[in-house]
């Protein structure tokens, strides 16, 4: 169970790379996380779950941005959103007992053996009651689950014949971020594409050129006229810092041979998930390299294809 008081869930786990997070290194593909949004949080929402999702990568060891720090990262895809939050009031009145009951096992199981951590995500407070722990990740027993199921939402998540192995896919929209690792999430990569795309066409158009997407049935993804001149644009977008950006060999030829062709980067473009799964986005910061030709010295190879005598 992941305990946050952002407007963004759903898509990676994210904690400082100390030994007070050492918990995210016990996350494996095909784990089930739920959201659980404190009572703290920006869009004033009631504390309680929201939703969940389902870990799809290995730790990326201090790929993300912590307040500025570099912090180690998990992602996660197919977010899917509770029909209504199942806010903490309902969980008191409804399974109070029932969850303190299973965490008082636990430490009669556990208790005085040095090397075992329950983590467990909630607690007893003496006048409220049933209220979460504090902290960033806790282990959620099945037997929660179990106790009060209305906790996860309708699937078949925790039945996994086998785990969710990640596309090989770095950055969103093809971007490799210095402080993010591969966007799984297939709700966010593309509400972040989209975004960057609207940018740069934003852009153009108010250069007096008319703008078209092309990028369905080209290799590249804006087509940009003003008189004689065409100019063919490359998008690349991303939730966080760019430093570096995929390219396909398509792309690269591109740009090699058509000499009027631009690459358009968006970057640190802010998101929010809202209570039904969907994602808003919001202008990110956009660098135009006009004319541009990949220079052989910053290519490096991700991959090669191989023939088989």
């Amino acid at each position: 169970m992941e305990l946050v008081n952002v407007d963004t869930w759903g898509s990676e786990l994210i904690a400082p790379d100390t030994p007070r997070y050492d918990l995210m290194k016990d996350v494996r593909v095909g784990d089930v996380v739920l959201h659980w949004v404190g009572k703290n949080n920006p869009m004033r929402f009631k504390s309680g779950m929201y939703g969940a999702s389902i870990v799809a990568g290995e730790l990326q060891p201090r790929a993300g941005d912590w307040y500025g720090k570099p912090a180690n990262t998990i992602p996660l895809t197919n977010y899917t959103p509770l029909p209504h939050p199942y806010l903490l009031t309902d969980l008191r009145a409804d399974h109070q007992s029932d969850i303190l009951g299973i965490k008082s096992e636990l430490e009669r199981d556990y208790s005085g053996r040095g090397k075992f951590t329950i983590y467990f995500p909630f607690q007893e407070h003496p006048r409220s009651g049933l209220k979460p722990n504090q902290g960033y990740l806790f282990k959620l027993p099945a037997e929660v689950i179990d106790a009060a199921p209305d906790l996860l939402p309708d699937s078949d998540w925790g039945g996994f014949d086998r785990p969710l192995i990640a596309p090989p896919v770095s950055g969103q929209n093809g971007v490799r971020q210095r402080y993010a690792g591969f966007c799984a999430d297939p709700v966010l990569k593309k509400a972040i594409e989209v975004q960057a795309v609207r940018q740069a066409i934003r852009h153009y158009a108010a250069l007096g050129f008319a703008v078209e997407d092309v990028g369905a049935y080209r290799s590249y993804d804006l087509e940009a006229v003003r008189g004689d001149e065409v100019r063919r644009v490359e998008v690349k977008g991303s939730q966080g810092h760019v430093q570096k950006v995929i390219l396909t060999r398509n792309e690269v030829t591109n740009a090699n041979e058509y000499a009027q062709t631009d690459l358009v980067v968006v970057a640190e473009i802010p998101w929010e998930r809202h209570l039904d799964g969907k994602i808003t986005t919001a202008d990110g910061l956009m660098s135009v390299y006009p004319d541009w030709t990949p220079s052989p010295e910053n290519l490096v190879p991700l991959s090669y294809e191989y023939f088989l005598d």
